[in-house]
């Protein structure tokens, strides 16, 4: 722990690190055991789709809650956008009269 703590190498080998530092457990997936997050008030909490927004300084209030799914729509607004924009013109397209018939 303490050398976790110090460490300031940020590196893929940092140096004095050691394979004994950490012990190799079963980890355990299960619905039965309850829990709670902290996620952010606007529940976004993924910014894979939008690394623009992303700031490291940004700020932001947390509440109890379950988080939303990595693909929730929340997360890309952008996609479902770009979506209801490719039904506009389709829509648009299929209203028109075709005058060479």
């Amino acid at each position: 722990f303490d050398w976790a703590k110090n460490n300031k190498d940020i590196g893929n080998n940092p140096r004095g690190y050691s394979p004994t530092f950490y012990e190799r457990v079963q980890m355990l997936l299960s619905d039965r055991f309850l829990g709670f997050f902290l996620v952010p008030t606007g529940d976004c909490w993924n910014y894979n789709f939008m690394g623009v927004r992303h700031s490291a300084n940004m700020k932001y209030d947390l509440k109890l809650e379950t988080p939303k799914e990595f693909y929730h729509e929340i997360h890309r607004p952008s996609h479902f956008l770009n979506f209801s924009n490719i039904e506009d013109i389709d829509s648009g397209i299929s209203d028109r009269q075709d005058a060479f018939s």
